[in-house]
């Protein structure tokens, strides 16, 4: 059997495989097509004035900052919490402080002396650093003293609208759900690189909430993510997987879907639910995130997931593959081509979805050059992610 016809026969099955994947992801993101337009203000990324909401059967938030090294941006996301739109004396704020090597620590402490009508807690991590350092250890120390029923947690270099909170909390009121994702997007991007990023993260984002919705959850975001206390508690939280540094959010997700099941794990399709965040800089910034996400895929065991990741790994590889074999190889340079175009037909619909969702529809022009990017860098990232060091909030890690 010839190589043209081994090549051609794995690519054609990994496409197909991969086809029927995201046809069924988009199926579930149209399906559940509830998202609030009212509110949001993408001008200035805090929702329209509204009165308090009725108190009765509102659950008490902990929401929870793990912090390290955010002097720069921890006043501005705290200072949309103190504007939240729930009732104050039902939420309160915990910043957990990663020994942090700059100011952050003082600066939360003025900031918390500034605004007594909020009941905000300032945790540190103690002087063993070596046991207690890592945004996990931040994370359980917070949810050790937490008084509220939900935990959301988030991270200091995010904005959020007005109705955030209370948008989150609602999402909780049946009974089975015991974790709510919500929506991560971008804001203030500059340049094509940055513009980039929001095309490839919106598929991202399409992807969590489709899978999600179908009850097969393949992807969160530790910057939205919120959950019942007592289930945390009993899945045992980080346990398990301390050894990975990353992976506060993906790791856990996958424990509440394991014990109790796929519809306890939602995504919350709503407008003021979103977080947003600011594109990362410059490439290495940007290859420095992604494998620190990747690094934590050795610790994945839902098979959900599991299955989701090789499969998408193999598809871009092959095509990364077949473009370069092509160049000797025209016949196979012409099925790596038509897999590509496939590939852009298929993520097209679930990006466009989500770029209605985040008003970012204006830059679906950037599309296809974030559709080239992410062929060189999802198959790099994906293998570097299993061996290389990576950087994060000035410490060097290699898993």
């Amino acid at each position: 059997m010839s190589f043209d016809l081994v090549f051609g026969c794995i690519l054609s099955l990994v496409a197909v495989s991969y086809a029927v994947m995201i046809i069924f992801i988009t199926a579930g993101l149209i399906k559940n097509n509830r998202a609030k337009q009212g509110g949001y203000s993408i001008e200035g990324y805090l929702s329209h004035g509204k009165p308090v909401p009725n108190r009765t059967g509102f659950e008490k938030v902990s929401v929870i900052l793990p912090v390290r090294n955010e002097i720069s941006v921890i006043a501005g996301c705290l200072d949309g919490l103190a504007v939240q739109d729930y009732p104050p004396e039902l939420f309160e704020i915990i910043v957990s402080d990663d020994f942090s090597e700059d100011y952050t620590a003082e600066k939360v402490r003025h900031w918390a002396g500034e605004h007594p009508g909020l009941k905000v807690t300032l945790l540190t991590g103690g002087s063993n650093i070596k046991d207690n350092q890592g945004k996990k250890k931040a994370i359980e120390r917070a949810v050790a003293i937490a008084d509220g029923n939900i935990i959301l947690c988030t991270d200091a270099d995010t904005v959020h609208g007005r109705s955030w909170i209370q948008s989150i909390a609602a999402a909780f009121r049946g009974q089975e759900v015991n974790m709510v994702l919500a929506p991560v997007g971008f804001t203030g991007e500059k340049g094509v690189f940055q513009k980039i990023q929001v095309m490839e993260f919106l598929g991202i984002m399409g992807i969590t909430a489709g899978s999600a919705n179908l009850g097969f959850p393949l992807m969160c975001n530790g910057a939205n993510l919120a959950y019942r206390k007592q289930a945390f508690i009993e899945t045992g939280g980080f346990s398990g997987n301390s050894n990975f540094h990353s992976g506060d959010d993906q790791f856990l997700m996958m424990k509440f879907r394991k014990l109790y099941g796929g519809s306890s794990v939602i995504f919350l399709q709503d407008k003021e639910a979103i977080t947003l965040t600011v594109p990362c800089k410059n490439l290495n910034d940007f290859m420095e995130q992604r494998i620190r996400w990747v690094s934590k895929s050795r610790g994945y065991k839902d098979p959900a997931v599991i299955i989701a990741g090789l499969l998408t790994f193999g598809f871009h590889f092959l095509i990364l593959a077949g473009g370069i074999i092509g160049i000797f190889n025209p016949p196979i340079l012409l099925l790596a081509s038509l897999a590509w175009f496939l590939k852009i037909l298929l993520e097209y619909p679930l990006v466009l979805k989500m770029a209605g969702f985040f008003d970012k529809k204006h830059l679906l022009g950037y599309y296809f050059v974030a559709q080239a990017f992410q062929f060189f860098y999802s198959v790099t990232v994906a293998i570097a992610g299993q061996f290389s060091h990576y950087s994060w909030k000035g410490r060097r890690f290699r898993q």
